[in-house]
């Protein structure tokens, strides 16, 4: 027999003490009425309803404080050994933080869109460690791989277009310093997922898809903007527009979604290419295709699971304020009977 709880059992000290009180009291209570009547009068007033009622009622009352109180303390006897296993892939987010990522035509503009739609696949995972790597002209593992969910999304919440100095989008790099994120000695169950509006601006990222996948890793991508060209907004300090990105010859740079690219660069990675809509209905497609993919065991750990046997004490306390009940309506009984003799 073990204890979960054993502080409560500190809490039998309550029934000695409450015997002392009900026996003090009932010294005091006695004194009162001698005093105001005599003790002759007072013992038959006082007579127990049975022959020893009150200390009787006192024990059945006592008893069943202690087994409430032992009760509280979540007694435990029998155990068994659980086995818990965790299963999941590796995953990591690389994520486009690059000022065309600025732009509005997807509200309320592409990186914070991007960052809701990386906060919504983790609110469906389960099991899986994640990565963030944020990147533009360059890139760098922000969170390491962790199950740690809640840390991924305060690592996300601060990812913005000033994170990386470098400008530009390098995805070859991105894809680079992704494959890094996973660990080593593992070649399977890992899944790269690139969201980025597919610009390209240096570096060859088919060439560096089709590496990934030779190390064992499917990339998906997720598009995010529209095809159509749109100005990137350059903002004030209060959130308003001033004016748009130019080039050096002074002309406002049109930002589109490179929707092609990103489609070969998911076929190179062996995975698949998503746009990323107005509604949930193609986020729950990615993360469906992407639960498809096997997971391997994690880690696995063995319990030893302690039965719980609070309901023994429990019902024994039940049953003892029972019995009190039963002494109490037996002596009221007996006594209607004494005096319905007397009558007679």
């Amino acid at each position: 027999m073990r204890f979960d709880d054993p502080q409560m059992l500190h809490l039998l000290w309550l029934v000695p003490a409450s015997a002392v009180l009900f026996w003090f009291t009932a010294r005091r209570k006695r004194a009162l009425l001698e005093r105001f009547a005599g003790r002759k009068l007072v013992a038959r007033l006082a007579r127990p309803l049975l022959p020893g009622g009150r200390a009787v009622r006192t024990m059945l009352l006592l008893g069943a404080l202690a087994m409430l109180i032992v009760a509280l303390a979540r007694p435990q006897y029998g155990k068994e050994a659980v086995i818990l296993q965790r299963e999941g892939r590796d995953l990591v987010f690389l994520l486009d933080t690059s000022l065309s990522m600025l732009a509005d035509d997807i509200q309320p503009d592409r990186l914070s869109r991007a960052r809701f739609e990386i906060s919504s696949l983790l609110d469906r995972m389960q099991g899986d460690r994640v990565s963030l790597v944020p990147f533009a002209g360059d890139a760098f593992v922000l969170c390491p791989l962790t199950t740690d969910y809640s840390a991924v999304r305060l690592f996300l919440d601060g990812v913005d277009t000033e994170i990386i100095s470098e400008p530009g989008t390098n995805l070859a790099r991105a894809l680079e310093v992704g494959g890094s994120a996973f660990d080593a000695k593992e070649r399977e169950y890992r899944v790269m997922i690139l969201i980025t509006d597919g610009e390209e601006l240096e570096g060859d990222a088919l060439a560096a898809a089709a590496g990934i996948r030779e190390q064992g890793v499917r990339l998906y991508a997720i598009g995010i903007g529209t095809p159509d060209g749109v100005p990137i907004p350059v903002r004030d300090e209060r959130g308003e527009v001033t004016d748009y990105k130019r080039d050096e010859r002074g002309e406002v740079v049109m930002t589109r979604l490179g929707e092609q690219l990103l489609a070969e660069l998911a076929h190179a990675g062996g995975g698949e290419y998503y746009r990323a809509g107005r509604s949930a209905i193609e986020l729950e497609r990615i993360f469906e295709d992407i639960n498809r993919l096997e997971k391997r065991q994690l880690e696995s750990k063995e319990f030893t699971l302690y039965k719980d046997r609070y309901q023994w004490f429990l019902g024994a306390a039940l049953l003892l304020m029972a019995l009190e009940v039963m002494v109490i309506e037996t002596g009221r009984r007996r006594r209607g009977d004494e005096q319905e003799g007397g009558e007679i």
